[in-house]
């Protein structure tokens, strides 16, 4: 049996799990029959519309292919549950890039640009003259 997510509980992954729920259930389908032609467990589809598992990308592909959906119809649910969920959910998230990212990227750089100088140097000393 998988473990749960730890981010089981999340407004997003609880969303998620009620657009794929309302997703097969327009369809008239059971778990069972949607888990085994995804090529899931029941149990783990399960967890996936309880919003206790938090599922790969792939997995996500099969199921709504396995619904005759397309990603685009999942999502536009998704985000119609999110906003009944927890409408506030990703205002907490930075734009990026934060001045955080910046100064890490500019420690990056020069990190990068001293190996290349001790490289150059370390070149140098190895070179030997011809004449």
């Amino acid at each position: 049996m998988p473990t749960a997510s730890p981010f089981a509980g999340m407004s997003d992954l609880v969303a998620l799990g009620h657009a794929l729920r309302g997703l097969r259930e327009r369809c008239g389908l059971e778990q069972g029959a949607v888990g085994f032609d995804a090529g899931l467990s029941r149990n783990y589809l399960h967890m996936v519309e309880q919003g206790q598992m938090n599922p790969a990308f792939v997995v996500l592909l099969g199921i709504t292919r396995t619904l005759g959906a397309t990603l685009p119809e999942l999502i536009g649910d998704y985000q119609r549950e999110l906003d009944l969920i927890d409408p506030h959910a990703g205002h907490d998230v930075p734009l990026c890039p934060t001045p955080e990212a910046l100064a890490y990227l500019e420690r990056l750089r020069a990190r990068s640009a001293r190996l290349k100088a001790a490289k150059a140097r370390r070149a140098a000393s190895r070179m030997r003259s011809w004449t």
